[in-house]
Parts: structure tokens; sequence; C-alpha cells
């Protein structure tokens, strides 16, 4: 099996949980809920700051791969070569031991068991999985929840200079101050936005056009700097923010209005499976003209073809 990345949630459950998980989603507006997974998700052996292994851990992995490609799978002789693995060093070892007890491949199923592996990962340099601790203990995800634990891991990732767990983190406390608890470190979010846009995060743009359209928290509203938050966004092609970029264009909020520039990145972002994109596109084109959303389109098309 080919491990995969890891995948997230963009939002979570806030801290204090003042609103329930499904209102602190559709309010934030991007969310991923975690799935379930066929493969395991391991960090490569390439991953920055994580230690080369030995050839003892690569053989015992070797081995632990060609039991899990049997049919069915041995997951008994799967986990003891990754155990072995583990014990040599191999930090993808031990994430595929998490993958193992999270899911109850030939175990039952210990989310307690899974975090240790995971936190012994993290510890070894796979920062992907300090975030993902963060995420299964903020959500009591297979753990008992503990918020003070996540916050810990939340913060590991970001002292290891994982981008991701920068907008992750920065997503809960707007959260938090969304369900009015703790609004004063919404500061403390832009400032890890800031940062991780700066490290390429391009949903870092989503959660700063929020932060200054709606003044979440008692942050500054400034519709000049959302527009140019937005803008940067939807040049980087991120569905959401072209939505949002298309709403300010027809609103005329924080840039001049132009509802053809709005059906433009209406129409991207509804090609990128956004739905507000969507309902916009459908909402522009019924009053629009014919030659009208011909230049749209023409233009939508062009922008598309360049990138």
């Amino acid at each position: 099996m080919n491990p995969p990345e890891p995948s997230y949630p963009v939002t979570s459950l806030a801290r204090t949980l003042p609103l329930c998980a499904a209102v602190v989603i559709i309010l934030l507006g991007c969310a991923t809920a975690p799935q379930d997974r066929s493969s395991p998700p391991a960090a490569s052996h390439g991953t920055p700051g994580v230690a080369p292994t030995t050839v003892a851990a690569e053989v015992a992995e070797a081995r632990a791969h060609a039991a899990l490609r049997e049919t069915p799978p041995d997951w008994q002789r799967a986990r003891e070569g990754f155990e072995s693995a583990a014990a040599a060093g191999s930090v993808a070892a031990m994430t595929q031991l998490g993958w193992i007890y999270e899911q109850g491949h030939g175990v039952p199923m210990d989310g307690e068991e899974a975090a240790r592996w995971y936190a012994a990962a993290a510890r070894g340099g796979a920062s992907e999985y300090a975030l993902k601790l963060g995420w299964m203990y903020l959500g009591g995800q297979g753990v008992a929840q503990d918020v003070a634990l996540a916050e810990h891991w939340f913060e590991e990732a970001i002292e290891a200079d994982y981008a991701p767990a920068r907008v992750a983190w920065a997503s809960v406390l707007i959260a938090d101050a969304m369900g009015g608890a703790e609004p004063s470190r919404v500061a403390e979010a832009r400032a890890l936005l800031e940062t991780a846009l700066a490290d390429g995060e391009t949903l870092a743009t989503h959660f700063l056009v929020r932060l200054y359209l709606e003044g979440i928290g008692g942050h500054p509203i400034d519709a000049t700097r959302a527009a140019e938050y937005a803008q940067l966004g939807a040049a980087r092609g991120h569905a959401s923010v072209q939505a949002r970029l298309a709403y300010l264009y027809l609103e005329g909020q924080g840039v001049e209005q132009d509802a053809l520039t709005a059906a433009k990145w209406a129409n991207l972002a509804a090609a990128g499976g956004d739905a507000s994109g969507e309902r916009l596109r459908r909402l522009l084109d019924g009053v629009l003209t014919e030659a009208e959303r011909r230049e749209v389109r023409a233009r939508a098309i062009a922008w598309a073809a360049a990138q």
C-alpha cells in the first residue's frame, strides 16, 4: 500500500466548544472532514526533519509492506515488521503503527495507542503528525478530548515550522472568537496566517479576508485589505477565495464595483467546485446580456489558460 499524506479538517471544534462543531464549520466556511483511510498515512523518509532510516529499519519495513500486499493482508506480520522498524528508528514505521491502531487493522481499535505512535513520529520530525494529534485531542477523535494537550501539539507543529499548522491553529482561535471565547487572540491568529501565507499557504487568505471583512473578535475592519488578500488567494487559484472576491466586486467592497469581473471570478470559483461561486454565477448569468456572458467566459478561460 502506498501511504498518502495525512489529511485534517481545516477547522474543527472551537476549543471551549461555545458552538457546536457543525455551526463552527459552516461559519468558517472551508472545512474538510477527516475521512476513514484505506491505506496508511506514513511520513516519507525524505521528509525534512525526519532522520534517515537504518538498513535494519528498511529491511523490517520491506517485510511489513510485503505482508500488506498479501491477499488478504497479513496484519500481524505487518505490525511486527513495523514494530521492528520503529525500534530501529523508522519514523515512517511509527506512523504506520499509529494508523494500524487508529483503524483497527488486525488489532482492536485503540486511539490512545495510535496517539502514542503518532507522538513518537512527531518527536522524530514528522511535524504533520503533531498537527494530526492536535486535531485528535481537540475533537476527541479516538482519544479523550484534552484542549490543553491539543494546543500543545498544535504549538509543537508550529515550532517545527510546519506552515499548515499555523493556518490550522489560527482557524481554531478564530472559531473561539466567533463563539465569544478569547476574542483578543484574533491578533495572534492574524500573525500566524500572515506567516503561513508568506510560506505559501494560500488557504490563509480565506481567513484573513474574513477577519478584515467581518471584524471577528473585534478585529479592525478594512475592506481594502480584505480585497487585497482576496485577490492574492484568487490569483493562486483558491476557489472559495475566488468566490469571495466575486462578491466583493459585485458589491464594490474594497474594490471598484464591476459586475463583469465579479462574474469572471464566480465562473472560476464554480469551475473549482465552490458552491457559493456557482450560485453567484447562475445569478449573474440571469442578469447579464448574452454578449456580456460571452465576454465573461472568454476572460475566465483566458485567466485559466495563463496559469
